[in-house]
């Protein structure tokens, strides 16, 4: 399979790099940023990142960045009231988007750390049913202008172990207002550490804009355009998977499941070239009650059917269920009884068995339904669809392709 990596991944220091903030959305909380800029200087002029290789000339002279999503409020003034609202704003502005939607039972989310200078995005990434998880911005009110930047920016570190080869970690942009599947994706590299010392320190990862690729679930679709952002950038994600980039579907090998935690400092967009400003200010996004009223109505009446059929509660009791048979040798009743005996340390007998019976009702419609399906959709389309190809190849001497 052909696999698509960044062509140029850097890690540079920032000691000559120009910090332009992002436009503050409150006006007292943007004067009291403006009266903060040294302090922010300062601090990203003192801050060391890990490199995986020499970090060139063209890597750390001549570079202008700007930050989009700032979760670092260290350098505010005690005093002022919202010095965290610039962190909060940002880790609001972000929704987990996991492989549930797939059948998948990995969990994850990007969370607020207080009196740290990080978010942390982190869960657990399973293979079962799914194989990846991911946080997105919610959808942006106006397009991000990202006219004059050569690509996105994100200081980062892994602190749950080292080794990030294991996994392929991706970052996500929209060019339009869409919500399918299709979106522009890169893959980037997180170096290892090379000793406990650089445990506290920053990686600092470039992608440039012309590493993206249009992709539909981890498969490039070929011969699409490549990423244009003169029209400006509508969302921005990033992903854990353990699909690599490519025309096909394939899988890194080696894979490393479990728990993780991606300790996120700040995400933002950068230009190779010295520029006073790159124009780019925190987006204003979406509520989830917004994009809520905003999805067809067909959605609306669809979504709870797919929730009660493949909901995550649903998912991870097939799991459990297979991991009980399968790996510990029970029974089916064996399994339940076990359930049953669970719940009722935590919430009493009958309150167990009550969840039990609800389980075994829902479960039982389930059935029911999907029986139903089969007997009056699937089953009728495979027989018109095998009398079709019959009276074509037999009475009317067509070809036709076997399926």
């Amino acid at each position: 399979a052909t696999s698509f990596l960044p062509r140029s991944f850097s890690v540079a220091t920032t000691t000559t790099t120009k910090f332009v903030p992002g436009v503050m959305k409150d006006v007292t909380m943007a004067k009291k940023f403006r009266e903060n800029q040294g302090k922010i200087m300062q601090r990203h002029a003192t801050t060391s990142f890990v490199s995986e290789r020499e970090v060139s000339s063209a890597d750390s002279t001549d570079l202008t960045l700007t930050t989009v999503f700032d979760f670092d409020t260290t350098t505010m003034d005690t005093s002022f009231d919202n010095e965290t609202a610039t962190k909060k704003i940002a880790v609001e502005s972000f929704e987990r988007i996991d492989d549930a939607i797939m059948g998948g039972i990995s969990t994850t989310s990007l969370r607020d750390v207080p009196g740290e200078t990080y978010a942390s995005w982190s869960g657990v990434c399973r293979t079962d049913g799914g194989g990846f998880c991911g946080t997105r911005t919610l959808p942006f009110r106006e397009p991000l202008d990202v006219c004059g930047s050569d690509g996105l920016l994100v200081d980062c570190r892994l602190a749950s172990d080292n080794e990030p080869e294991r996994r392929v970690w991706k970052v996500t942009m929209r060019t339009d207002t869409s919500r399918g599947e299709m979106v522009y994706q890169a893959a980037f590299p997180l170096p290892k550490r090379q000793d406990e010392v650089e445990d506290k320190k920053w990686t600092r990862v470039k992608v440039p804009f012309s590493d993206f690729k249009l992709v539909r679930g981890p498969r490039v679709v070929v011969g699409a355009p490549a990423l244009n952002a003169t029209g400006g950038i509508y969302q921005i994600g990033f992903s854990l998977s353990k699909f690599v980039i490519g025309v096909n579907t394939t899988e890194l090998e080696g894979f490393r499941p479990g728990y993780f935690d991606l300790q996120l400092r700040q995400v933002g967009f950068y230009a190779d070239k010295a520029a006073t400003s790159l124009g780019v200010s925190m987006p204003d996004t979406l509520s989830k009650q917004e994009v809520e009223k905003k999805r067809p109505i067909l959605l609306k009446v669809l979504l709870p059917l797919v929730k009660l059929f493949f909901s995550e509660k649903v998912q991870r009791r097939k799991s459990a269920m297979r991991i009980l048979t399968q790996k510990r040798g029970l029974s089916r009743a064996g399994a339940i009884r076990y359930g049953i005996r669970c719940r009722a340390k935590a919430h009493g007998l009958l309150a167990s068995l009550f969840k039990t019976a609800s389980i075994f009702a829902t479960d039982s419609f389930r059935t029911v339904f999907f029986t139903i399906i089969r007997l009056c959709l699937l089953y009728p389309i495979r027989v018109i669809s095998g009398t079709i190809r019959f009276v074509k190849k037999k009475v009317l001497g067509m070809d036709v392709k076997e399926l």
